[in-house]
């Protein structure tokens, strides 16, 4: 309509422009009547002019129309390069330059991107991506249709199918997580990816999401999506995605707060380890710390795993949320955390001192070399050599361990926890007391608690009565914040199945360690099923001998961290080729040293 119009006004100044020139001329020679020239038989020299200068215009609105459409297809998903479906979010974030590195804290999420209205809200935002609700038209009704469209439930009607959120979506360079809260959308879902993908549309990561697990604080009741269903439709018409397999999840203090269980987490592990795709796990924010014994378990399972920490209507703690940052590799864990709580803990993270809130039950050689990635394929020579060469210090008085913690190397405090006639049941350091005062386990602990050095601390108890006061002490240190650093426990005797319940019951945030005085470890199967981490303590008077039996220990180092300890000098060709076998290895094992005079 515009262009009709200034058509029309054109064409009036340039009929009056005529007119006037006209008179002008009579005005100067009335008596003699000049003809104007013609061109092309039919213009004057004044219209063939007028008619350049249109034809101009029109071409330079036509070029600067197209400039504008091929700048606005530049900021377009057409500017992406080839992505699989399949990828990482976090290396695509990274390509799209929207991230300047692969961490999970610096990726932002929308919610409920479901309506037009809310979806264009997301797609004009910077947030990275997009996360939205797939239900049918109708679901649940004699209406129901097989379309799938974008609502959350209750909802089952919506001014946008997937396919029209998926066109717009895939115009722009945000990632896509689509949310499915039953089976009847799944597979048509799975048909509409397949067909874009084969046309070409698709150029980003993909993660489709369900609850296909009770979790903590729901009954067995509760509607879940069948998980076994689900991921067979993922296998079957669109495999090259990153599953969001989660449990529903229920939380409403004070009396529903439980976190997630070992049976909860092996129950998911079961039923995704042999998928091929990669997988993250929606966690709870504000039960992600408590049930972190477990998590981490499950996380350390596979290279293909990592976590989504994700929040409901209750703000999670920042200490909390560092904790877990503080314990994981940038790249595993994505925050999906609300403001202004997602800007304090990115300004708490930025601003990490000295004290990292380390995880008692973690793997000692991160915590004494932070910059160590647990999941990594690269092995470097200084990665064994440092598990061999960790410092390990009997602590028997009070100025000698003050005297290592002043030590900047750090490395591990052993104390043998025993009890005299004159204070039975409290823990106290065996050694201490002869030429000072006697040593408790608790003033042991509150000098650990005054000092960021990295040292752990190894704790051989005689018996069941100081482990539960050892226990008690070291829960009570770990809860007012005081114990950031690794925790090594042994118990003298053969009653591992006691051993190991009372750790579960009183403080599970540990390393249990078996001491084996035999060859081969006899692994009792109360072990096998702890999510705790489990050292092997062996005496080189018991080490293999034989090459077939040396590489069956290191088979057991898959699953355990190992000491050897005594006399090096007599079991030193065995612990030779022990070292060497381990210089082969791809695959990353701890191997620790104590010797005599340690």
């Amino acid at each position: 309509m515009e262009n009709r119009e200034d058509c029309r006004r054109g064409e009036t100044i340039g009929g009056d422009t005529e007119d006037r020139q006209h008179r002008s001329c009579e005005g100067l020679d009335s008596g003699k009547k000049k003809q104007p020239d013609l061109y092309l038989a039919c213009l004057t020299k004044q219209h063939l002019i007028m008619l350049s200068v249109a034809v101009g215009l029109v071409l330079l609105i036509i070029i600067t129309a197209t400039a504008v459409v091929l700048t606005k297809k530049s900021d377009s998903s057409t500017s992406l390069n080839k992505f699989s479906t399949g990828g990482d979010m976090l290396d695509f974030l990274v390509q799209s330059g929207v991230i300047s590195k692969p961490d999970g804290l610096l990726a932002t999420w929308f919610h409920r991107a479901n309506d037009k209205e809310a979806m264009n809200k997301a797609l004009a935002s910077d947030v990275m991506i997009l996360e939205a609700d797939v239900t049918l038209e109708g679901y649940g009704t004699a209406n129901e249709k097989p379309i799938p469209i974008m609502a959350h439930p209750p909802d089952i009607y919506s001014d946008n199918t997937l396919d029209q959120w998926l066109d717009a979506v895939l115009a722009s360079k945000k990632g896509i997580k689509l949310d499915f809260k039953s089976l009847a959308s799944v597979g048509l879902s799975l048909d509409l990816l397949r067909q874009k993908n084969l046309n070409g549309e698709i150029n980003r990561p993909v993660w489709l999401n369900a609850d296909i697990l009770h979790g903590p604080n729901v009954p067995g009741y509760m509607p879940i999506v069948n998980g076994t269903i689900f991921l067979q439709l993922i296998q079957e018409k669109f495999p090259g995605v990153t599953v969001s397999s989660g449990w529903m999840v229920g939380y409403s203090p004070p009396l529903f707060v439980a976190s997630y269980t070992r049976p909860m987490v092996e129950d998911m592990y079961n039923m995704i380890k042999d998928i091929p795709q990669k997988v993250t796990f929606p966690i709870y924010a504000m039960l992600a710390r408590s049930g972190w014994q477990h998590i981490s378990w499950l996380l350390r399972q596979s290279p293909r795993f990592s976590l989504t920490l994700w929040q409901g209507s209750i703000h999670p703690n920042v200490s909390d949320l560092l904790f877990i940052r503080e314990n994981t590799d940038p790249d595993k864990v994505y925050y999906d955390i609300y403001e202004p709580t997602l800007s304090e803990f990115k300004e708490a993270a930025r601003q990490q001192g000295l004290l990292r809130r380390f995880y008692p039950g973690g793997d000692l050689m991160n915590f004494l070399n932070p910059t160590l990635h647990s999941d990594t394929d690269f092995l470097s020579a200084v990665t064994q050599h440092n598990s061999l060469e960790v410092h390990w210090f009997t602590v028997t008085d009070q100025a000698s361990l003050l005297a290592q913690l002043s030590d900047d190397a750090g490395g591990m405090l052993v104390v043998r926890v025993g009890s005299d006639a004159d204070r039975p049941g409290v823990p106290l350091v065996e050694g201490s007391g002869k030429s000072s005062e006697i040593l408790t386990l608790q003033d042991v602990l509150q000098l650990l608690g005054r000092t960021a050095e990295r040292w752990g601390i190894y704790l051989q108890i005689q018996n069941q009565q100081l482990l539960e006061a050892s226990l008690q002490l070291l829960h009570s240190a770990y809860s007012r914040e005081e114990l950031y650093r690794p925790v090594w426990i042994s118990m003298s005797g053969d009653n591992t199945n006691s051993f190991v319940s009372t750790v579960e019951l009183l403080f599970p945030y540990v390393t249990i360690v078996l001491t084996e005085q035999s060859w081969p470890p006899l692994i009792p199967e109360t072990v096998s099923g702890l999510s705790q981490r489990v050292a092997l303590h062996l005496k080189t008077s018991t080490l293999p001998k034989g090459q077939e039996e040396l590489h069956s220990l290191m088979g057991m180092m898959d699953r355990y961290d190992v000491i050897v300890e005594g006399d090096m000098r007599s079991s030193a060709e065995a612990l030779s080729h022990l070292k060497a076998i381990m210089m082969q290895r791809k695959q990353r094992a701890n191997l620790y040293v104590i010797t005599n005079q340690s």
